[in-house]
């Protein structure tokens, strides 16, 4: 469009009508919000009621790209989601690389606002200068990583996908949006607002391009920081460990989450960290679009007793709140917590913390066996959380009031609980 890093349209979906409108994107509204978190922002501020229900049809969900995705610029290929969150009641954005917001531009469309909420599960398609929404009945209830496949299997392996777990269909508030099977918009509860809006998927392709205004001055910038950036000192360890590289720095420092936030130093990095995750874990790397880093991690966790699971990460976040603070010891045992929620469609620092808050509840007697179906709770067990997971994203018994997040859970067990249930504003620390 011009030249200026726009893809050039912007989509209006009524997902109560069906009714898909085209407007072309106002280049003076990008140039003051760039897209992404800031054009979510705007839009959110100027067309949801200030008292609109987070999971009801007046919220709208956003996903936009920002300008400098899809120009081949290292850590600009992110795309954000947003809407006001079911969390806080407040704005909520958050986003993830990979190579969607990329093809969602090279589609032609910079922004996407969903309205109402659609009477049956649907998908949202978009093939260049066709876009549908389908039926998604067939992958409602399916875990996020298998609906991918089963969304690449039958559309193609060129499409780029983003999906909800059964989290995001139950309306488990801390619920995120999955996609690459490892890349996560975690916070704000945004699956969940794509649950609540029937929306379980978003499946694109692109085959187009986008213009910038000089690309020769563009590349010459974009080598210039690759060149810098390659031989920094702090370079080789980011791309051999990706943000795990901080769990040993953290530790050593004295902010390391450790058992719902009761202490921050855990005796047991060492099983947990970035080289422990490297021997034990690692598969191969990937990176993201355009990005030369190459970061991430296609990995694999084995615990006894259990098939293998594959998966991307775990990451600095989940380490934390996944290893540590629910006092797990071993890299497989963090592996395999990352798998399970990424699966479930749960954020891993707000489904982290919700678990560690149960921990915490069962340590000091305020929940039950008996409410916990006859398991406990205890710290460093996998099987424990795994069966806690399940209670919540069913929400059986107790597992409805933790699939609310951990402030609105401290409501209902009271006793005190509220003193350690770690949470700003209604959503989970990281």
């Amino acid at each position: 469009m011009n030249g200026n890093g726009l893809a050039g349209t912007t989509l209006r979906i009524n997902l109560a009508t069906g009714e898909i409108k085209r407007q072309r994107t106002d280049v003076e509204f990008m140039r003051q919000w760039f897209g992404g978190r800031g054009a979510i922002a705007k839009i959110i501020y100027d067309e949801v009621p200030r008292d609109a229900d987070p999971l009801g049809p007046e919220n709208v969900f956003i996903m936009s790209a920002g300008v400098m995705s899809g120009c081949f610029i290292p850590a600009g290929s992110k795309v954000s989601f947003g809407s006001v969150s079911p969390l806080s009641n407040g704005h909520g954005d958050s986003n993830m690389g990979g190579h969607l917001g990329p093809t969602l531009k090279f589609a032609g469309y910079d922004i996407v606002i969903f309205k109402g909420i659609s009477p049956k599960p649907v998908y949202l398609y978009i093939d260049d200068d066709i876009v549908e929404l389908r039926d998604a009945s067939k992958y409602w209830g399916i875990g996020s990583l298998e609906c991918e496949k089963m969304l690449k299997h039958d559309l193609g392996e060129d499409f780029e996908i983003a999906t909800i777990g059964p989290a995001g269909e139950n309306l488990i508030r801390f619920s995120c949006i999955t996609h690459d099977f490892g890349r996560q918009a975690g916070r704000c509860g945004q699956g969940a607002v794509m649950g609540s809006k029937k929306l379980k998927a978003i499946a694109v392709r692109g085959t187009g391009s986008i213009k910038v205004h000089d690309l020769k001055k563009l590349t010459e910038q974009v080598s210039a920081i690759i060149q810098r950036t390659k031989v920094h000192p702090n370079m080789a360890p980011w791309q051999k460990y990706g943000t795990a590289f901080f769990i040993d720095w953290s530790n050593e420092n004295g902010v390391f989450p450790t058992r719902n936030f009761q202490t921050t130093y855990f005796e047991n990095t060492s099983g947990i960290n970035g080289d422990k995750l490297v021997e034990k874990c690692l598969i191969t790397h990937k990176a993201c679009f355009g990005c030369w880093m190459n970061c991430g991690k296609y990995t694999k966790a084995i615990l006894p007793g259990k098939q293998p699971v594959y998966l991307e990460g775990p990451e600095y976040e989940t380490g934390a709140l996944c290893g540590s603070n629910l006092g797990m010891t071993d890299i497989n045992q963090v592996a395999y917590m990352n798998w399970l929620l990424d699966n479930q469609g749960m954020d891993t620092m707000s489904g982290g913390g919700v678990i560690a808050f149960g921990m915490e509840c069962f340590q000091r007697g305020l929940i039950t066996k008996d409410q916990l179906e006859g398991h406990t709770l205890n710290w460093g067990s996998v099987e424990d959380a795994e069966h806690f997971v399940d209670m919540m994203v069913h929400r059986r018994g107790i597992g409805a009031w933790f699939a609310e997040g951990t402030k609105r859970a401290a409501e209902k067990i009271g006793q005190g609980s509220e003193k350690f249930a770690m949470q700003v504003k209604g959503q989970e620390m990281s």
